[in-house]
C-alpha cells in the first residue's frame, strides 16, 4: 500500500505525503512545511502547508489550517484556508470559518462557521501599489434644508 493512495474514504491527494503525525502523537506549536501532511494525532497550534493536508479520522487540530487541498476525516477547531478543494468526510468536523476555492461535505460531516468560496474578488486579490491609488470617500454636503 502506497502513501499516495486514497485518503480515508475520500479522493486521492495529488501531493505525496511527506510528514505523518502518528495516532498517539501530541504536537504543541505551529506546524509548517512545503510538503503534504497527514495528521492522525493531536496538534495544538496552526498547520500550514504549501501542499495537501489530510486530517485522519483520529486526528484533531486546535488552531488554523492552511493548505492547497484539505481532506478532513477528523476534527479542526479553528479557521481553514484552502487554495484548492476542501473535503469534509462523513466523520469530519470543522468548527471555524472556511475560505476555499471549492468544498464538499459528505452526509454526516459537520461544519459550524461561515464560508467564503470561489476566487477572491479582483479588487481584494491585488493590493494597490501606491496608497494614493485608494479611492477617497468625499461626502456631498447639502446645506439646503
Amino acid at each position: 500500500m502506497a502513501w499516495r493512495t486514497r485518503t480515508e474514504k475520500g479522493g486521492a491527494t495529488r501531493d505525496p505525503i511527506e510528514t505523518i503525525l502518528g495516532r498517539t502523537s501530541l504536537f504543541r506549536g505551529d506546524f509548517s512545511a512545503d510538503g503534504a501532511f497527514r495528521i492522525d494525532g493531536w496538534v495544538e497550534g496552526s498547520v500550514d502547508s504549501r501542499a495537501a493536508v489530510v486530517i485522519g479520522e483520529s486526528g484533531a487540530v486546535r488552531g488554523n489550517v492552511t493548505g492547497t487541498e484539505i481532506v478532513v476525516a477528523g476534527q479542526i477547531f479553528g479557521n481553514v484556508v484552502c487554495a484548492g478543494h476542501l473535503e469534509i468526510l462523513a466523520t469530519g468536523k470543522i468548527e471555524g470559518d472556511i475560505e476555499a476555492k471549492s468544498m464538499r461535505i459528505e452526509t454526516g460531516g459537520v461544519f459550524r462557521g461561515t464560508s467564503h468560496m470561489g476566487e477572491p474578488a479582483p479588487a481584494l486579490a491585488e493590493e494597490p501599489r501606491n496608497p494614493k491609488e485608494l479611492p477617497v470617500y468625499q461626502p456631498e454636503l447639502s446645506l439646503a434644508g
